[in-house]
């Protein structure tokens, strides 16, 4: 089941796009088309990172202790906390899923126009 739409999610998603744009011009400015993918590879690594954190803490490896403890919590929890949860794990990656398809259009359009002209 996808997240609830809401009508601040649609400007909270065009006001993103804009800045998304804006910085987009920022680095034409800087580097031309090539800032412009670099900036495209940025917001995807950063949309990835994020979806594959799932809005947990984040350790390093020498840590498994904290995983251990996170994913102890997680299943211990009352269904009601478990549910919402999920659904803001969920929002979230609905976010990342986004953000992550911004990206992917900033860095092929930087990168292929960088490799045209």
């Amino acid at each position: 089941m996808p997240p609830p739409r809401r009508p601040e999610r649609l400007a909270l998603t065009a006001l993103a796009v804009a800045a998304l744009l804006a910085l987009a011009v920022l680095a034409w400015r800087a580097a031309g088309w090539f800032g412009v993918g670099v900036l495209g590879l940025l917001v995807l690594f950063l949309s990835v990172r994020a979806e594959l954190d799932g809005d947990r803490a984040v350790g390093s490896q020498m840590t498994p202790g904290l995983y251990a403890e996170q994913f102890r919590v997680e299943t211990e929890a009352d269904r009601s906390t478990s549910a919402g949860r999920r659904t803001e794990r969920r929002a979230m990656i609905s976010a990342a899923r986004q953000a992550r398809l911004f990206g992917a259009a900033l860095a092929i359009a930087g990168f292929g126009l960088f490799l045209l002209l």
